[in-house]
């Protein structure tokens, strides 16, 4: 495959994976801002999720909120940029993927940009958009399973995603510790992150006791059961990776094997569930460099980037 080729796979996956878990921790914080946080701190979201380091657009309302993370076209991190992005990718490589997976981008595509859903999320009700819109997602992930080649493509498109995921993942967390240290009751709190990751019912069959820090860090950390947790995104990236052993130079082999293994024996022996906030905190940090490390080594030796 070629390294063009095997670079807008990743990227398309990246994208995707990107939009999906935004798209998620809107329509969690939309309902919790409606339901039980009363002042909701949407500032504090959209400041997050800014891919700009200088100054970024300020919001007074959720509306505002909504258009700028969703629909602006002039924030680089929003969900348009990010399906956009997706499926230039997705274009530029039309023939190593399926005609299935690039109709559920198209989809996507006009989805987005149509008036309705403009409509429903500035207008009406948000969460039938966004409801919409994970759809969408839901049945581009389907479609890839069902109907790509478990060839290289299929291997560099899960890379992208199980990378892009931990790293989503850890960006939640700090950002819902922030949410936390500002005040309110944390269980709450950790209830609407478990929501955005999609895991409050997983956690409430496997932890017995109520929402407290010790539980909720494990499962976000460490529970390889649990499918957005950091640990099994990176399991599953370093799965998927050693497939490329055939095709790879061996000290290039060596060395993305050398920082994914490092990168899974810090996380699993430097985090205490039981840890203080500042402790976590220096966890996030140092886990989110070691990925975006394996990322960009993963783009040197396979991407032909400089």
């Amino acid at each position: 495959m070629l390294s063009r080729v095997a670079d807008a796979v990743f990227w398309m996956a990246r994208y995707m994976e990107r939009t999906d878990n935004v798209l998620r921790m809107l329509r969690t914080n939309y309902i919790a801002s409606q339901d039980e946080i009363q002042n909701f701190d949407w500032q504090l979201w959209v400041d997050g999720l800014s891919a700009r380091s200088e100054a970024v657009v300020k919001v007074s309302n959720y509306r505002e909120a909504l258009r700028y993370l969703v629909l602006d076209k002039e924030n680089d991190s929003s969900v348009l940029i990010n399906i956009v992005r997706a499926r230039e990718n997705a274009r530029s490589v039309q023939d190593y993927i399926t005609k299935e997976v690039w109709q559920c981008m198209n989809d996507y595509y006009h989805l987005i940009h149509s008036s309705s859903t403009e409509q429903l999320l500035i207008e009406n009700d948000p969460v039938t958009a966004i409801d919409n819109l994970l759809r969408e997602s839901v049945l581009f992930y389907g479609t890839v399973d069902i109907t790509m080649s478990r060839g290289e493509g299929y291997t560099f498109l899960n890379l992208g995603k199980y990378l892009e995921r931990s790293l989503r993942t850890l960006d939640l967390l700090e950002l819902k510790m922030q949410e936390i240290d500002a005040g309110g009751n944390e269980a709450m709190h950790w209830k609407y992150l478990l929501y955005s990751l999609s895991g409050y019912e997983f956690h409430t069959k496997r932890y017995k006791n109520a929402l407290v820090s010790p539980d909720v860090l494990d499962q976000v950390f460490m529970n390889t059961q649990f499918p957005h947790s950091v640990l099994y995104s990176l399991h599953q990236a370093e799965r998927y990776f050693r497939r490329l052993d055939s095709i790879s130079l061996p000290e290039h082999f060596k060395e993305m094997s050398f920082l994914l293994g490092k990168s899974i024996s810090n996380l699993q022996y430097g985090i205490n569930s039981n840890a203080p906030a500042a402790e976590v905190r220096t966890v996030i940090v140092n886990t989110r460099a070691e990925i975006k490390m394996v990322a960009h080594k993963l783009a040197i030796f396979y991407f032909g980037y400089s």
